[in-house]
């Protein structure tokens, strides 16, 4: 059984990013947990970026382990963040050869940390490169569902998954029309996240990713602890349980849409 972690960030070690830690010290950590995701079958693993100063870390990431690859991105809560160099400066950072897609992205007017308008700009600007660079898009939208919409409709077609969904079914409905991906994380092995899986129900296998977010949102039974790619099987049996299908049938479909989504190859 072969899977991919689709979003996952090795790379957010306490530390690494503010230079307290040493380039040995954070592949010390970072050996062990791809080490361990392969171990359980994880054969691939996309590490996406989401601040300026992580960028240098996601791409040292992807250049030392051959299966892990990058996305670069300005996540909605760096969106002040985003001026008038960003575009071609964002730009230079999707060409090294292991990045594979733009994000993560998005709206999150749950914590507001960037400004509605400073959000909106960067993730349309993000939208244009996208589609400039022919990249998809990995998009994070919390309590924003009209808006992220709008703009995404407002830009025009594109590909890419809506990570780490949490949204409703009218958003899981009209991502799919606009060619969008739903990705799943361990939030749907939640106790109360019932209409979660209702909604996972709804998307159709051949559209649907899994993921771990990590090192966030770890499944049951490692609530509490740092989440790592290896988890991702809990995922994959979690989706299998709700579509009545075998873990490997998820594990083989989740994998196929990613490798093709992202382009990533097989060898």
């Amino acid at each position: 059984m072969q899977l991919i972690d689709s979003h996952c960030h090795l790379d957010m070690l306490p530390g690494w990013v503010e230079g307290e830690l040493t380039l040995e010290e954070a592949f010390a950590e970072i050996d062990g947990a791809v080490e361990r995701a392969r171990a359980a079958g994880v054969e691939w693993i996309l590490n996406p970026g989401s601040t300026w100063a992580e960028a240098p870390a996601v791409l040292a990431v992807a250049d030392r382990y051959p299966h892990v690859y990058a996305a670069v991105g300005i996540h909605p809560h760096e969106a002040d963040t985003w001026g008038p160099e960003s575009y071609e400066h964002l730009n230079r950072l999707a060409q090294h050869p292991k990045v594979v897609a733009l994000g993560e992205m998005g709206l999150d007017y749950y914590y507001q940390h960037g400004t509605v308008d400073a959000q909106k700009q960067a993730f349309a600007e993000q939208i244009r490169l996208g589609r400039e660079l022919d990249l998809p898009l990995i998009v994070h939208t919390r309590d924003a569902e009209a808006d992220t919409l709008a703009i995404l409709k407002a830009e025009g077609p594109h590909v890419g998954v809506m990570h780490c969904f949490t949204g409703s079914a009218e958003l899981a409905t009209a991502s799919l029309e606009l060619g969008f991906h739903i990705s799943f994380s361990g939030v749907i092995t939640f106790k109360k996240s019932e209409e979660l899986r209702a909604v996972a129900k709804l998307v159709p296998l051949e559209r649907t990713l899994i993921e771990t977010d990590a090192p966030y949102l770890a499944p049951p039974p490692y609530r509490g602890k740092r989440n790592e790619p290896a988890y991702v099987v809990k995922i994959a049996e979690q989706l299998a349980e709700i579509h009545g299908v075998s873990v490997e049938e998820i594990a083989r479909i989740s994998t196929e849409n990613a490798l093709r989504l992202f382009r990533i190859p097989r060898s």
